[in-house]
């Protein structure tokens, strides 16, 4: 088992309406990218995730729009946290999404919950 009690919280923009899988899959995105950034600064870590078969828990929460989106990635940024912002890009499915780059969801974590507590305690959760 990890060594601590992780968590990832990804935060997905409300304005855009997804549908739940929408939502879902672009949750997906941005945690696996948070989690490859984590791995990235921590390999030490890889073998004890690969191990355990958990990569902690995940707990995704809504942002009102891309505003509160960036400022939450950039305090986690510089509270030196794991974090990853994802940009869906060349799906289709009307009217948010064009095909254009569309900024959708933020990650931070793994981490402890209470480092991340400070970014993420206004949020709601997704229902």
């Amino acid at each position: 088992m990890p060594e601590e009690k992780l968590y990832t919280y990804v935060i997905v923009r409300d304005d855009l309406e997804m549908p739940a899988g929408k939502l879902a899959s672009q949750a997906s995105h941005a945690s696996r990218l948070s989690l490859l950034h984590f791995i990235r600064d921590n390999p030490h870590r890889l073998a004890e995730f690969i191990d355990s078969n958990v990569a902690g828990s995940m707990v995704v929460l809504r942002a009102k729009n891309l505003a509160v989106l960036e400022k939450a990635h950039l305090q986690a940024t510089n509270a030196g946290l794991p974090t990853a912002m994802f940009t869906d890009s060349g799906h289709v499915l009307l009217p948010h999404f064009d095909g254009s780059p569309v900024t959708t969801a933020v990650a931070i974590g793994p981490a402890r919950r209470e480092d991340m507590r400070p970014m993420t305690k206004k949020f709601q959760v997704v229902k």
